[in-house]
C-alpha cells in the first residue's frame, strides 16, 4: 500500500510541475519617449500615429502568457501589424484574436494577452 501512495504522490508532483508552464518574459519595446511614430496596418490600410498618449496606451497593458512565439508571423488568418519607428530602427508586433481572446505577439519573444478595448482601438485605424 505504501508503494501505491508513494507512486501516486510522485505522479501528482510531476503533473503539477508540467501543468505550471513558464510564462513569457515581459514584452520588450522601446520607451515611449524613444518612439517617433507607430504604423498600424489593418488589411491593406496603414495609419501612422505620433501622439505620445496613443503610443503609451498601445505599449502598456499586455499580460504574459505561457504561449511561445516561434515564427515571424502569427499563425492566424487575420492580424494587425504594428510597427514602432524609433531613432535606431523599428520593432514589429502583431495583434490578433483567437478563440474569443485578444493577443499581441512579438516574434520569437512571446505572446501577450490584451483586453478587447485595446484590440478594438487598433482596428479603428482602418
Amino acid at each position: 500500500m505504501k508503494k501505491y501512495i508513494s507512486l501516486f504522490l510522485c505522479l501528482t508532483c510531476i503533473l503539477t510541475l508540467v501543468a505550471c508552464g513558464k510564462k513569457a518574459a515581459p514584452i520588450q519595446l522601446p520607451q515611449t519617449s524613444d518612439i517617433t511614430s507607430v504604423d498600424v496596418t489593418v488589411g491593406e490600410n496603414t495609419t501612422n500615429h505620433s501622439d505620445t498618449a496613443w503610443i503609451s496606451e498601445i505599449i502598456s497593458g499586455s499580460e504574459p502568457t505561457s504561449k511561445q512565439s516561434v515564427q515571424d508571423f502569427p499563425q492566424t488568418e487575420s492580424y494587425i501589424k504594428i510597427d514602432f519607428q524609433f531613432e535606431t530602427g523599428t520593432s514589429t508586433i502583431f495583434a490578433y484574436e483567437e478563440n474569443g481572446k485578444h493577443y499581441i505577439e512579438q516574434p520569437y519573444q512571446g505572446i501577450y494577452k490584451i483586453d478587447s478595448q485595446l484590440y478594438e482601438r487598433l482596428q479603428e485605424t482602418n
